[in-house]
């Protein structure tokens, strides 16, 4: 698996809640969230690193 994940999101109307739910569910995959990257009011880009110990 790669050490970084990349995930472009667009929160549109459903806001932060549908962001929170992304980053649970890669947190379960085993990637912690390392840096957001707003790109418009509405667009962002999510970098995940994949956490230690983890396969």
């Amino acid at each position: 698996m790669p050490a970084y994940l990349v995930v472009p999101y667009d929160s549109g109307p459903t806001g932060f809640p549908g962001m929170q739910a992304l980053i649970n569910e890669k947190a379960a995959e085993g990637y912690a969230l390392h840096q957001v990257i707003e790109r418009s009011t509405y667009q962002w880009v999510l970098i995940y690193k994949r956490e230690p110990g983890r396969s």
